[in-house]
């Protein structure tokens, strides 16, 4: 039934897409978060990558993946269509904004503290009111701690930068994922692990995220040729080599943001078949 129903959606899509869609090539664009995305000599690399790269190759595409600052690739992917961006924490928000691929891979989100720190004097009363935390601006961890009512966030540029912060000082904690804050750590100087989880926030799952306005036939392309990589195993001897002993997600799931709500949609008269058809629309502003 769920295979019919996203046939069904992916047939009915072209006919609430804007008149944009599909003018131009897909832009891939990601983000400098090792170990899951980041540029060394010009070049993408990291686990996401890796994954992004062989979906091409199974689906015989070749666009190239630009690594850029989080709020300018961000602020692509909701402008502008026929936009991949990756990895996205899956969320309530971003449901409503991207037709999302995945998981990529699943985390969790927390809070870390130096090892150093007197443990005791760290409670959820001090997280929230008196410590500092730092974290990458804009991004879901930026959200989460927005919404959980944490007062003294310290919003900085790169997660690494985060990392730097705590063990100069200048922030008692940062918040980031599991699946890097070690990576993070090891790029800012510190060979060993010198920090220590206190709090988890809760569970992460990172996707691919469409921008509004992408063509269907790429959307399914890709989503066709994960389930594929995920089918042959070669997803899950990605995932080892990167995560160790992480279990990989089973499964590819699809998840379609709401119709755009200046699409107008009717019923035709009884006598005709009973399909959706599009009437009205008017296209939003790009600027």
């Amino acid at each position: 039934m769920s295979q019919l129903f996203f046939l069904i959606i992916f047939l009915l899509l072209p006919l609430a897409q804007p008149c944009w869609a599909s003018q131009f090539p897909l832009r891939i664009v990601t983000e400098h978060w090792p170990p899951i995305t980041y540029e060394n000599s010009g070049s993408a690399e990291g686990m996401a990558v890796d994954l992004a790269r062989m979906i091409q190759k199974s689906a015989s595409l070749s666009q190239s993946i630009e690594v850029l600052p989080w709020p300018r690739a961000y602020h692509l992917a909701v402008t502008q269509p026929d936009v991949l961006l990756f990895t996205v924490v899956r969320n309530p928000e971003r449901e409503k904004l991207f037709t999302l691929i995945g998981p990529i891979a699943n985390g969790e989100i927390a809070i870390y503290v130096r090892g150093t720190q007197d443990l005791g004097k760290v409670t959820l009363q001090s997280l929230k009111k008196d410590l500092r935390i730092a974290v990458h601006r804009g991004t879901a961890f930026h959200n989460i701690l927005e919404q959980e009512g944490f007062a003294n966030i310290v919003p900085v540029n790169s997660s690494v930068n985060a990392a730097k912060m705590l063990m100069s000082g200048r922030v008692e904690a940062i918040c980031d994922d599991e699946l890097v804050v070690a990576e993070l750590f090891r790029r800012a100087g510190y060979k060993s692990n010198p920090f220590v989880k206190v709090l988890s926030l809760a569970h992460s799952s990172l996707y691919f995220a469409f921008s509004r306005g992408t063509a269907p036939l790429t959307i399914s392309k890709w989503k066709t040729a994960f389930e594929e990589i995920k089918r042959s195993g070669q997803y899950e001897h990605l995932y080892k080599k990167w995560f160790l002993n992480l279990k990989a997600p089973p499964e590819v799931q699809l998840s379609l943001p709401p119709a755009h709500p200046l699409l107008k949609l009717v019923e035709k008269p009884a006598k005709t078949p009973r399909v959706a058809e599009l009437l009205k629309f008017q296209p939003p502003d790009l600027k």
